[in-house]
């Protein structure tokens, strides 16, 4: 068989791909196979699809997700000091929306890394915790000052083990903080040090990641969560919704009245002003006299935290001086 077509071949393939009808029969002669009729424009179906930009989460979204996180970062201090008897703070220094692929990308090494089921959501959830921090907990749990000089990129099962009983109770901060939202109940599926192993989801995903950012005396490291915008989807309006703001006027008064019933207030009584230039002032001496604006037997006003709020009068009790209130002052803008 030739290798080279020849012209008249070049020509039958040619009107081939041009024929958007019935089949073309080439010539027998060329020895070429029939080819099956192709697709008109009004035989196919298209239906748009954004490959790069399939999901997104809404900027308020994002904003309610990072508070409900920046919530789990306080209690993952708690947790961690207990856990580890040493003054350790950690706080959630991002929140974002990123490809899987990206986020694979930018995971520092060596990482520890926890495949999770957390239910109700359908898709795996990744954990990660700088090999650093862990190793210098397990250190610590063990018995040891918590200060490593040299970090292995690998942990054995048992240092996983034992890591676990810190990592447990961390996972277990993060579910909490987001009671409102969802109940969430995590298990561990499988546990690695190697993000080539990490590959759970297609490259072009959307995700959710949390940072979070552990330092104490010489404990430093990350910790970050992955959660599938799949997995979020359905609860975004949860995420977005501020409770604060749709409740009735007036909803929260009895609640509040309760905060503050307790707070200390500054409440004085002005028996009258005067204005006098500062020379005059200067030259005031014992025995001298001001003239007040107010008369004898007008209500003094009564300010609070600085305020007019009260008008009354002047009185004894005894042998203290008291005020009995006379009037409710309007509210001035």
């Amino acid at each position: 068989m030739n290798e080279i077509l020849t012209n008249e071949e070049i020509d039958t393939l040619l009107q081939m791909f041009r024929s958007e009808g019935g089949a073309v029969e080439p010539d027998p002669g060329l020895g070429l196979p029939p080819v099956a009729p192709l697709l008109t424009l009004s035989d196919r179906v298209v239906s748009p699809v954004d490959l790069l930009k399939p999901n997104r989460l809404g900027r308020e979204q994002l904003r309610g997700i990072e508070r409900y996180f920046e919530s789990a970062g306080k209690l993952l201090s708690a947790t961690i000091s207990d856990k580890l008897r040493l003054d350790t703070r950690c706080d959630c220094v991002a929140v974002e929306q990123l490809r899987f692929g990206s986020w694979l990308d930018q995971l520092p090494g060596p990482v520890s890394i926890y495949v999770l089921q957390m239910e109700p959501f359908r898709l795996p959830v990744l954990f990660t915790a700088s090999t650093s921090l862990l190793y210098g907990a397990v250190d610590r749990i063990l018995g040891g000052s918590g200060k490593v000089n040299k970090v292995p990129k690998d942990f054995t099962a048992a240092e996983h083990t034992v890591a676990e009983a810190l990592v447990g109770p961390c996972l277990d901060r993060i579910c909490e903080s987001l009671t409102e939202v969802v109940k969430l109940k995590w298990t561990l599926q499988n546990r690695f040090c190697n993000p080539s192993m990490a590959q759970i989801l297609p490259s072009q995903d959307v995700v959710l990641a949390i940072y979070f950012q552990a330092t104490g005396d010489f404990l430093m490291g990350d910790l970050r969560l992955m959660i599938p915008f799949a997995s979020l989807e359905p609860l975004l309006d949860r995420f977005g919704r501020d409770t604060v703001a749709t409740l009735e006027p007036g909803a929260l008064r009895d609640k509040v009245a309760v905060t503050v019933k307790d707070i200390d207030l500054d409440l004085a009584v002005e028996l009258g002003g005067a204005r006098i230039r500062l020379r005059q002032l200067l030259d005031l001496q014992p025995g001298d006299v001001i003239p007040l604006t107010a008369r004898l037997g007008q209500p003094a006003i009564v300010p609070v935290q600085g305020r007019p709020k009260f008008t009354g009068h002047v009185g004894r009790i005894g042998n203290r001086l008291g005020l009995q209130v006379v009037d409710v002052m309007a509210d001035r803008a």
